[in-house]
């Protein structure tokens, strides 16, 4: 072994001899024996602690200062910044108004109603877990709320996938119930009756969660975040078991609905048309009814139009992150995370919209949005001015009787 000095390093050597006579004047004014060993052995160890103490703040100042390093936004984080709580605010809006209407007297007959009820309190529910679910969102909170424990990791994604499920299940409940209305409409009434769309609505919410409660096993908190897809990779048979529940998933989400749109819709808009070439043919002129299923047959080419442009983005994400076996949620790779941004902006179109398509498609709804902003005002107004001009006619007509 080679020789090891016991006189502490160059640049120190100040405050160690300093050390040893003050130590040396304590132990003789104490009148105890002592060794010039004993006191470079004491020596050794307090530099020795002083050192490492002086490392070790070194060391927690490094750390300190790369963990203070926050990567700068970038452009998406910024769109973000507004378009997330722009549609949010708007969106969430927009659906409670529909489920004020729809409580009206006018639609409240409808049986369709509680089909458009339960669609905005889904895109409602989807909009509001959206902001946990944004990489910036975690970023100003400063922790991701979901992974607090694996049971509310779990809850949060059971609660946002039926949401996105039963969503696209009452948009095709909506376009089952067009197509009944216009191929057979003297059984719509029969058919789609009340009691027959709340069995239809309490199946698609028993079949969801219940899919979605088992698929939520992979659903686990993962390095401080809760992660949907939380499964070995390596594992051929746990890939296997979580590529069918994908599969699964984006057939009850996309697939299988947008199957049933493609099929419905041009059938629907094929009967439209053929009774408005039979009206103009008969009366030789376009009547308000023709106009009207001319807006019915431009919402429903736009609900499927809109539904495919917004939704099939997300289900290819999921797919692929799959396929390269990563995780859609973290994920390193910068080109991926901007799909996944981009696709997460239209998904949130998707739920934001419906509001305006009712806006633009229906006079009924429009009329009593009005007097939902007017709270009546103006149907007061009119009755008012009825009254008012009867009164004026009964007068007139009584004095040219007297």
């Amino acid at each position: 072994m080679g020789y090891k000095s016991p006189y502490p390093p160059s640049g120190e050597s100040s405050r160690g001899e300093a050390w040893i006579i003050a130590r040396t004047r304590d132990i003789r004014d104490s009148g105890r024996p002592f060794c010039i060993d004993e006191i470079m052995a004491n020596a050794n160890i307090t530099q020795g602690n002083e050192w490492q103490n002086s490392s070790t703040f070194a060391t927690n100042r490094s750390v300190s200062t790369s963990g203070s390093q926050i990567k700068d936004p970038s452009v998406i984080d910024y769109i973000n910044y507004i378009f997330l709580p722009t549609t949010v605010s708007i969106g969430v809006a927009g659906n409670l108004i529909t489920i004020v209407i729809m409580k009206s007297r006018f639609f409240s007959l409808k049986p369709s109603s509680y089909l458009l009820i339960c669609l905005a309190v889904s895109d409602i529910v989807l909009l509001l877990t959206q902001p946990f679910n944004k990489a910036f969102f975690i970023k100003i909170i400063g922790q991701d709320v979901r992974a607090l424990h694996d049971v509310t990791c779990k809850i949060y994604f059971i609660i946002r996938r039926s949401s996105k499920m039963t969503s696209s299940w009452f948009v095709v409940g909506l376009c089952i119930e067009r197509f009944i209305a216009v191929w057979f409409p003297l059984k719509a009434k029969l058919v789609v009756s009340k009691r027959a769309l709340l069995i239809g609505i309490l199946a698609v919410y028993l079949i969801i969660f219940g899919f979605t409660g088992a698929w939520s096993y992979a659903s686990k908190v993962v390095s401080g975040k809760c992660q949907p897809d939380a499964y070995d990779r390596n594992n051929a048979a746990a890939r296997e078991r979580f590529g069918a529940m994908l599969r699964a998933g984006s057939s009850l989400y996309s697939i299988i609905p947008m199957v049933i749109l493609l099929t419905f819709t041009p059938l629907i808009i094929f009967k439209l048309v053929h009774h408005n070439q039979k009206r103009l043919f008969m009366t030789g002129s376009n009547s308000n009814k023709v106009k009207d299923d001319g807006r019915v047959t431009a919402m429903l080419i736009g609900v499927v139009i809109a539904y495919i442009i917004f939704v099939l983005p997300i289900t290819v994400l999921h797919n692929a992150a799959y396929e390269l076996q990563i995780s859609a949620f973290a994920s390193n790779n910068e080109a991926f995370n901007l799909y996944k941004e981009i696709s997460q902006l239209l998904e949130q179109l998707n739920y934001s919209l419906n509001f305006f398509l009712y806006v633009m498609t229906s006079y009924r709804f429009r009329s009593i949005l009005w007097e939902f902003i007017t709270c009546g005002h103006h149907r007061l107004q009119k009755s008012s001015l009825r009254t008012t001009n009867k009164s004026k006619s009964s007068s007139s007509t009584r004095k040219s009787n007297p």
